[in-house]
């Protein structure tokens, strides 16, 4: 590995100073490439590393290290391997190459760093997503130089966000901006030539027309560049466990803090602090430290709270002053007050303020149920569905067609993240089975993993149910938030695909995410219960074939059960008041 070498022309930005495109040799000879931002005053600095496949001039990356260079550390971007300036092949994050491969360079990364001028040898990092992938494989490889880890928008395993099921508005837009670099290096600079031009082009031309094929497989190759066989690859691994980050928590010996959102689609990057806080190194237990709050997933670049409900001043989130203060008292070893309190905050939304706990999930959170109910139909939210706290006797079977050439619209925007928004828009669709309670006497705080317990059946062999907990606010608005699903021929575990047997009722669990509000007197919560949410997920075509391949799709009649032992319900994670 080589030695830090500097490259020429240090570019002043006011208070900071940046060196574009600094080399780091990894010890096979592959050369990375970073920007290196560092304060102006000089002097000795720890250095805060993120490692990224999306292009370390972005201006979000431009944005953050300069704000972190402010606060007195040297913030280093660096393109990973095979990605923008960096030289070899990637390896990306859902291959099983993926991990070994990040796991040496971010070790190579990380010493190197610590080298640079102006370092005092101590290394942190940062980065939402991608990046903080790469920052758990760096934390696992143990790099004698890395301290602490901030990390945020990063699931603990794969299959908590995807569900086995192909998230084709994301995906099919990420591979097609991803593929302007790997174009770019084989030496093809067609349109679009960025990855400005390139989401312009799937957002404006392409998206409303390839979300659609039939089947998935036809989308031509030229879309996704020399990357098409790895986008290909993994509809044939949709099914396969690639992060396994638990599995990297014993080997992780550095503080921890990691940052979701409420709305963020892959929230169960809470479970890093769990993970940590069970399984990690016993002297680190007590150090961790895990925020929640009323963002979505990209808080790099939307670091605001959803605007059709305000939650006060306390709601907004200034990132660069949140990992600075995380790594004062953990690299500077400033008493800023982080020490004295508890390791967990959590935002309550309603009640608009953050309250602190000593663990996560919250043992003083009790799982309460809801059971399905209701005087008749529960189609639509003008239907009759219901939530009680009450178990119903008299057996119902509430039903609906599902139609993949008509699924349930997603009200998500073009990024396909899961923002908090009003659910009118879907008021008058029959193919969601709408439950709610009558309007709450007084409040109910709810803190925790939610899950749904339903017993279904239908028509066919294979489908889809999902689950969508929502608030209806006293002024109306119905506001998502949170959300789970099920493809049924993995209702046994994702290594086996079993197929249903048409009308025979059916039990399973839906984990529903994490939320935290505070539902107010006079509101009301609701559940809804349907088969689609397109294109955030792929529409199953209800046949039970590969889902890629597949041109045919089939209408199924679907129902939901409720009464009796085998009763349909929700479960909350009620705090004691």
């Amino acid at each position: 590995m080589n030695s830090p070498r500097e490259e020429k022309g240090v570019e002043p930005i006011g208070e900071v100073s940046v060196t574009r495109n600094v080399s780091c040799r990894t010890r096979d000879g592959t050369v990375l490439r970073a920007d290196v931002y560092r304060p102006s005053e000089g002097g000795s600095s720890p250095v805060l590393l993120c490692r990224t496949c999306y292009d370390k001039s972005h201006a979000r990356y431009r944005y953050m290290a300069s704000e972190l260079a402010r606060r007195g550390y040297i913030a280093v971007v660096q393109d990973i391997r095979g990605r923008h300036s960096s030289e070899g092949e990637w390896a990306w994050h859902l291959s099983r190459e993926g991990p070994e491969v990040e796991q040496r360079d971010g070790y190579d990364a990380c010493e190197w760093a610590a080298r640079i001028d102006g370092s005092d040898g101590q290394v942190g990092t940062f980065g939402n997503s991608y990046p903080s992938w790469c920052i758990w494989q760096m934390a696992a490889a143990q790099p004698p130089s890395l301290k602490a880890i901030f990390t945020s928008g990063f699931p603990v395993t794969t299959l908590e966000s995807t569900f086995g099921v192909f998230e084709t508005g994301i995906r099919l837009r990420w591979h097609h901006q991803m593929a302007v670099s790997t174009r770019r290096r084989s030496g093809d600079s067609q349109y679009p030539a960025t990855e400005i031009e390139a989401l312009h082009n799937w957002d404006a031309l392409l998206r409303g027309k390839h979300m659609w094929q039939l089947p998935l497989s036809d989308i031509p190759d030229h879309l996704f560049g020399p990357d098409a066989e790895r986008l290909r690859q993994y509809w044939r691994d949709i099914a396969v466990e690639f992060y396994k980050l638990h599995m990297l928590h014993p080997r992780v010996g550095v503080p921890t803090c990691t940052l979701t959102g409420w709305w963020d689609r892959i929230n169960g990057a809470a479970g890093h602090f769990t993970g940590m806080e069970k399984d990690g190194p016993k002297e680190l237990r007590g150090r961790h430290r895990l925020i929640i709050g009323p963002w979505t997933h990209d808080v790099e670049s939307t670091p605001m709270p959803p605007v059709q409900r305000c939650y006060g001043p306390k709601a907004s989130l200034n990132l660069p002053e949140v990992i600075a203060r995380w790594y004062d008292y953990e690299l500077k070893g400033q008493e800023n007050g982080l020490a004295d309190e508890p390791p967990v905050r959590a935002f309550m939304l309603n009640e608009n303020e953050w309250r602190f706990m000593r663990s996560w999930p919250p043992p003083s959170a009790k799982p309460a149920k809801y059971f399905f109910a209701g005087r008749g139909p529960a189609n639509t939210n003008s239907g009759a569905g219901e939530l009680s706290k009450t178990r119903p006797t008299a057996r119902f079977a509430d039903f609906y067609i599902y139609d993949p050439s008509d699924p349930v619209p997603s009200l998500v925007g073009t990024t396909g993240q899961a923002d908090a928004c009003d659910q009118s828009p879907l008021r008058d669709r029959a193919d969601i089975l709408v439950y709610q309670t009558a309007p709450l006497e007084e409040d109910l705080p709810v803190l925790g993993p939610v899950h749904c317990v339903l017993t279904v059946s239908s028509s066919c062999p294979d489908t889809d149910f999902f689950a969508r907990l929502i608030e209806v606010g006293k002024d109306g608005l119905a506001i998502n938030l949170a959300q789970g699903m099920k493809r049924m021929r993995y209702r046994d575990g994702y290594a086996r695909e079993a197929p249903l047997e048409p009308g025979k009722p059916t039990r399973i669990e839906i984990q529903v995410m994490i939320a935290g509000i505070v539902f107010r007197a006079g509101s009301r919560i609701r559940l809804d219960v349907t088969s689609s949410d397109f294109p955030a997920f792929d529409r199953n075509h209800n046949t039970g074939r590969p889902f890629e391949s597949d041109a045919e799709i089939r209408v199924a009649r679907q129902s939901v059960h409720r009464g009796g032992n085998d009763a349909s319900h929700l479960i909350l994670p009620v705090l004691a008041q």
